[in-house]
């Protein structure tokens, strides 16, 4: 079993990379779009043009069963929204945070 610490430092990690390299978020192409599981992992770096528009717990495991706090990838998917930005925030050892970005109004 991975501790806190672990986790932390792995995504304090991630975030920096993504920092560095300007990374942007996977765009659903549709929506339900299955792809969208080839998202980058972000750490809680936010992305310059986006803004976060919400967060969801879903099982990373692929044993989780609906009724339980983390959703399963098929419930994940029908809040998929063309057009949303997606990322892994972090990674625990059987879930994980996702953040949801929309486009940010131009200032």
């Amino acid at each position: 079993m991975r501790s806190i610490e672990e986790m932390k430092a792995e995504n304090d990690e991630h975030y920096r990379k993504a920092k560095k390299a300007k990374a942007q978020p996977y765009i659903a192409k549709c929506n339900g779009d299955e792809n969208v599981f080839k998202m980058p992992h972000l750490g809680c770096y936010l992305p310059k043009g986006w803004e976060l528009s919400g967060t969801y717990f879903v099982d990373g495991s692929g044993w989780g069963s609906e009724g339980e706090p983390a959703l399963t990838a098929k419930q994940f998917l029908a809040k998929v929204r063309k057009g949303y930005g997606y990322a892994l925030r972090d990674a625990g050892q059987f879930q994980v945070n996702v953040n949801e970005f929309k486009r940010g109004v131009a200032k």
